[in-house]
């Protein structure tokens, strides 16, 4: 078993993020890679899609299953085949003033967790930071400006 993880600091108010997080049903409008679908009557699985090339490539689909649900604190999943390859994806969120600070975490573990470490492990890697990059964009593309704001190019 290894686990990778990342941290980022967004100046969103903590809220905003943890409503992204965990609606589901949004991933593929943020996300470049991965999407999930409820399944209707059970709160705890849902289908997880992954698409490395995003909307261009092919799609994996497995059955995932979220372990974790601390509100404003922390949202994780897994999917995988038990004792082959099994990767749990977890969100963990602080507080920090006006923003908040986002721990982004992959654990993986099973047989082709040890067999393909040195790929696995950078694969994870490449997948946080696009992960990462994804989020603080869309946070960047749906902040509103201050309603108090000057307009730019005007003298009051």
């Amino acid at each position: 078993m290894f686990a990778v993880g990342t941290s980022l600091r967004l100046q969103v108010p903590i809220g905003r993020v943890w409503r992204l997080l965990v609606d589901v049903e949004r991933y593929g409008d943020w996300h470049p890679t991965l999407r999930f679908t409820d399944r209707p009557g059970d709160e705890e699985r849902l289908n997880y899609i992954y698409s490395p090339r995003g909307a261009r490539g092919p799609e994996l689909a497995a059955e995932g299953r979220v372990t974790g649900l601390d509100w404003l604190t922390s949202f994780s999943w897994l999917t995988g085949m038990p004792g082959v390859l099994v990767i749990e994806e977890s969100y963990r969120l602080e507080k920090l003033g006006q923003g908040v600070e986002v721990t982004h975490r992959l654990a993986c573990r099973g047989l082709f967790s040890w067999l393909g470490y040195p790929f696995l492990r950078r694969f994870c890697r490449v997948f946080l930071t696009r992960s990462n990059s994804a989020l603080e964009q869309h946070f960047r593309r749906s902040t509103v400006q201050s309603r108090y704001a000057r307009p730019s190019g005007r003298r009051a």
